[in-house]
Order: C-alpha cells, then structure tokens, then sequence
C-alpha cells in the first residue's frame, strides 16, 4: 500500500458515508412513480398479504414470497406511497453497496472507492431501487452467497457461519425469484473445485449443501400440503409459459439462433449495461487455466461472471421445452456487483494504474459516471406519475364519489393499478382498457383517463385510442376534458 493509499484508506469511512448519501439522493430525486405492471402486481399482493387474503395461484408472481411479504410488512407500518413502496429494493441496493464497499476496505481500497462509485451511478442498479422489480433483492442475496465464499476460500472467518448465511442466501433468492437457479453451475464448479481438485473446505459445503436441501425439501413439502404438488412452482412456470415478443421457443429456430449468437451482445447496449460489462471483459477474456482453480481469491468475480453469463445465455426458462431467457438484461442486474469487481481487480494490477495514480487527474474522468444518474433524474417525470396522482386527488376521485357506475376507458396499466390511486377502497368507476374493452359500449356519462407515456403501441393502444375518439364524435357528443394532449382527463357530454 502505497502512500496515497494509506491516505485514502484513514479517510475510506468518509467515502463510504458521501456514496451512501449519494445513493439516497439519487434514489429520491430518481423515484418516478409506479410505472410498470410490476409495480402494481407486487404491490397488489403485498397489500393482500396485510388483509389476509393473500394466496398462491398459478400466477406464478404469487410464489415470489420473498418479494411480496418484506414489501407488505414495510406498508403496513410506514403506510402506501411511491417511496414506501420500494422501500425494500432500495434497502437492498444500500446494503449491497456498503457490502461491495467493505469487500474493497479489506482486499483493495481502490476496487472498493471506485467500485462504489459505479455501483451508484449505475443505470439498472438505479433504476431497480426505485421500483418494485426482484431485480435488487436477489442481487443482494447471491452477492451475499458469494463474499461467504469469497471469505472462506481466503481462509478468513468463521465457515459454519459462513456455509449457513451462504444456504440462507441462496435460499431466500429462490423465493424471492426463480432466475437463481442460473447460479447452480457456478456453485457446482465451486464445490468441484474446492472438495475434488483442492481437497479443502470440506466442512463449509457440507454445511452449506446440508441446511440448503433442508430448506429446499421443507418448500417442496409446503407447496405439497397446499397444492397437492410439490413441484408446483415449477410446473406452473412451464404451463403459463405464453408466447411474447420477447419468447423464442414460439419463433422459427433462425429466431433462437440468433438468441445463442448475438442478440445477447445487442441486449448489452441497453440500459448501461455495458458500463460494466466493458469493464470486466478484459478479466473473463484473460482467465488463464490456472485462474479458474482460484487459489487467487480475486478470480472469484471474473470465473463466477463468466459461469452465471454461460447459464444465462445458453438455460432455458422452461423444463418442458427449450426456451432460452429473453435477452432483456434486467433478467442479469445481479451480475453488476460481480462485473465490477472482476473489472477493478484485472485493471488496478495493471502497471499503467500505478501511473494514473501518480498523477491523479485522470480520476477526475470518473465523474462523468454521474451523467447516469443525472439522466435518470431527468426522466423521472417522462411518465407523469405525480400529475397522475395529482389529477386523481383533484378531479378523478372527486368525480367517483358524486357520480355511479361510470365507465372509465384507459390504458392497460391504469386499468389493471388504478386501486393505487384510491388507497385500494372500493370505486365506483368501471377502469377498462382500451384494447381489450368493446368500444361501441361507450355511452354519455364515460370517462377517458388517457396518460400517454402509459399507452402501449405493441397492443394498438394509439390505435384504439383514435377508433373510440372516432366512435364518441360519430354519435354527436363531446368531450369535457382536462389536462394536456399528454395527460388528459374527459368526461363524454350530450
């Protein structure tokens, strides 16, 4: 450790403390609102859960408990708004950094002060803390996993310990998403490689492998009791398994080809994915032969990014037919953590980092990693969440109170997570999606609540949108309508 170094290390809680603070901020001012269909489903059943009328169905997001109950129990206490919502998500994403930052405090102060950095300016990581997506829970649970690894292959700590935070980890991933399962092949190799190449760690993967099939035999069992099946997660995934735009198994093999070849690479451009997949792919592309036996403890991250990448592009999603996951890199958000340590790792041993540290005014470069975040902040609002809220506050819940069993006509979200804006009591309006409700049904008295940004071109909503316009000047009435072309309000007159 050199002297700046040492610097950095005595002043390492202050970094830590101004990135957490950061995150904060970014999570706040970043927050836009419930602005997708999972959002509102998660909500729905963790709201359920607090009424006792919660069941597991054959919605197969009614499985993920370990999503929905920590969202429920944080709504009934601290109550129901944009905020308390992903309260959990963003919990997640502050432990994982203060965990990524502690790994860095203990093995190598700049993976530590610059992998913070890029785990808060990250685009996904951002994006997933202020919505209610698995995305930062699961995360967080196989990033635990792997750190108890990580401590015990450097022979630190306690292993019983360590081998059943690893099993609760992996365990609680499982309910919370069943996309874990693309971490088997990873933790194979690592038992393979610890118990029949290295000969050591016996006693942690026997602990491990012990309390995780208790664990796992004693949900198999539960679901027996309730469903008569203990495969029935897995089973319900299969047979709800319905084609998409983003399925392959329902497209020509040319479509899945191209699935296996290079969509994947496509789908890295999205989101800022490619942040941090650029900067650990010089660490997977170098690993040596030697590298994957791991007796180099920093190999962890670019061995277990390139396994869990492998299970990704190549597992299929359905154990009935193949049917490899979509290449929506959402599904991998858990790989960000592992690619920035695999990146930093592979380029602060370089002797060119030695030099920029010499002369420090290339770390300033780093801060154009703060665009992401101020771009996020930017968009928080492109949905017109808070003018939703606001307009059914003033207007829409007004309206519903003084007249009956009106007809709102709206988008498919606003139809399906409209409870939202009435605190889940009971309304008197009838929400109908404009795609799928029969528009010639339209009388005097209806409403159209049409919130752009929530209109879906893939299911025709501009479309239908413009047909029931058509249909309302057709039979001579008019529109009363307020707002804007973006956010508008209507009630159909004489």
């Amino acid at each position: 450790m050199n002297a700046l170094e040492r610097r950095l290390y005595g002043k390492y809680g202050w970094f830590q403390l101004g990135y957490n603070l950061l995150f904060v901020a970014f999570w706040y001012l970043a927050n836009d609102g419930l602005a997708f269909w999972d959002d509102f489903t998660y909500l729905n059943f963790a709201n359920s859960v607090n009424y006792n009328f919660f069941e597991i169905t054959n919605n197969h997001f009614t499985s993920r408990v370990g999503m929905i109950y920590p969202v429920a129990w944080i709504i009934r206490w601290l109550g129901i708004d944009a905020f308390t919502i992903t309260l959990y998500p963003f919990l997640c994403g502050l432990v994982l950094l203060n965990l990524l930052m502690w790994y860095g405090k203990r093995t190598q102060v700049w993976v530590g002060l610059i992998g913070g950095l890029f785990l808060v300016c990250d685009y996904h990581v951002l994006h997933f803390s202020t919505h209610l997506f698995p995305e930062m829970p699961m995360a967080l649970c196989l990033f635990i996993a792997l750190l108890c690894y990580d401590v015990v292959n450097r022979k630190e700590g306690d292993h019983r310990f360590l081998a059943l935070l690893t099993a609760l980890s992996l365990f609680v991933a499982f309910l919370i998403k069943t996309t874990i399962i693309l971490a088997i092949p990873l933790f194979l190799f690592l038992f393979f490689n610890d118990r029949i190449r290295r000969g050591r760690n016996g006693s942690y993967w026997l602990i491990t492998v012990t309390c995780l099939t208790f664990f796992m035999v004693l949900n198999l069992f539960h679901y027996y009791e309730i469903k008569g099946d203990a495969f029935y997660r897995f089973n319900n995934i299969s047979t709800n398994h319905e084609p998409t735009v983003k399925t392959f198994f329902d497209k020509p093999w040319q479509e899945t080809l191209k699935r296996l070849t290079y969509l994947p690479f496509l789908g890295f451009l999205k989101g800022g994915f490619f942040i941090s997949f650029l900067l650990a792919l010089p660490a997977i592309i170098s690993l040596k032969k030697k590298d994957w036996r791991l007796e180099d403890p920093t190999k962890l991250w670019p061995v277990a990014t390139f396994l869990l990448l492998a299970s990704w592009w190549f597992m299929s999603t359905n154990w009935e037919y193949y049917s490899p996951m979509p290449t929506d890199t959402r599904h991998i958000t858990f790989l960000i953590p592992l690619l920035i340590l695999a990146g930093l790792h592979w380029w602060t041993e370089l002797s060119l980092f030695k030099q920029v540290q010499a002369r420090k005014w290339p770390f300033f470069l780093l801060l154009f990693l703060f665009l992401v975040p101020l771009y996020k902040i930017n968009k928080a609002n492109d949905r017109n969440f808070k003018d939703l809220e606001m307009l059914f506050s003033e207007i829409v819940l007004v309206e519903d109170q003084e007249e009956k069993k009106a007809k709102v006509f709206t988008d498919g979200l606003l139809s399906y997570g409209y409870p939202y804006f009435y605190d889940f009591k009971k309304s008197n309006f009838k929400y109908l999606w404009i795609s799928e409700a029969e528009l010639k049904t339209v009388s005097v008295g209806d409403k159209l609540l049409i919130n752009r940004p929530f209109l879906n071109e893939r299911y025709a909503d501009f479309i239908n949108y413009e047909r029931l316009k058509a249909i309302i000047q057709e039979r001579g009435w008019v529109m009363d309508c307020e707002g804007d072309a973006d956010l508008l309000y209507c009630s159909i007159r004489h």
